[in-house]
């Protein structure tokens, strides 16, 4: 991780950023890319970090009713973290670890997390009433997305999905299934994003 230019500055502008502690350790290194794993230690409770959101002071600092995609603060720190090096660098995996829930988003094609956190997390928000059975029940894990797919293992398997389709079915992706775990269901659950529901059982059925 030493070997990565403006790792420090980076470390500490998304501890600013999501007022947090961040760990950020080098997953892996092809030769050509470096995947970053990124973990957000956060010293509040999901809602908390919620309602900042919306307010634009967490995560996405901007003025009430402005779009974020074309000015994510988090894409434009890895784009200043990659202008620093001399080879590529791509984010492997993102957790928010907040003190009741945590948050793990995994990468599904080139770019795709700082290209859709920002949208990730909004989804989030939106959808966090029902995620939570209107908040009477938080989870304490949700997957990022998982897939229609025949699983090897039991649990997500948080191995990159290579080839799902076309280049607008894989930005998709992040927006039609999502795993929880909750500790009154000894089973996860997956929550249909698009038709805002929870979906119980045959997890056999899907893979990350």
């Amino acid at each position: 991780d030493d070997e990565i230019a403006g790792l420090a500055e980076f470390k500490n502008n998304l501890e600013k950023l999501f007022f947090s502690k961040v760990l950020v350790r080098n997953s892996s290194f092809d030769g050509q890319t470096v995947n970053l794993v990124i973990e957000i230690s956060c010293n509040f409770k999901v809602w908390e970090a919620i309602t900042n959101l919306d307010e634009g002071i967490w995560a996405q600092p901007r003025k009430k009713g402005e779009k974020t995609y074309a000015n994510s603060t988090f894409c434009s720190l890895i784009g200043q973290l990659r202008r620093q090096n001399n080879f590529s660098i791509d984010v492997e995996e993102i957790s928010i670890l907040f003190q009741n829930c945590t948050l793990i988003i995994n990468k599904i094609y080139q770019d795709s997390i700082p290209k859709q956190l920002d949208a990730i997390l909004n989804n989030f928000s939106k959808h966090y009433s029902k995620i939570t059975k209107g908040s009477l029940e938080v989870p304490y894990e949700i997957f990022v997305p998982v897939f229609e797919e025949t699983r090897k293992d039991s649990g997500f398997d948080s191995s990159i999905l290579v080839n799902i389709g076309t280049e607008n079915q894989r930005k998709r992706a992040y927006f039609k299934y999502w795993g929880l775990y909750l500790k009154s269901t000894e089973d996860a659950l997956i929550y249909d994003v698009k038709n805002a529901c929870l979906i119980g059982g045959e997890l056999e059925m899907l893979n990350h």
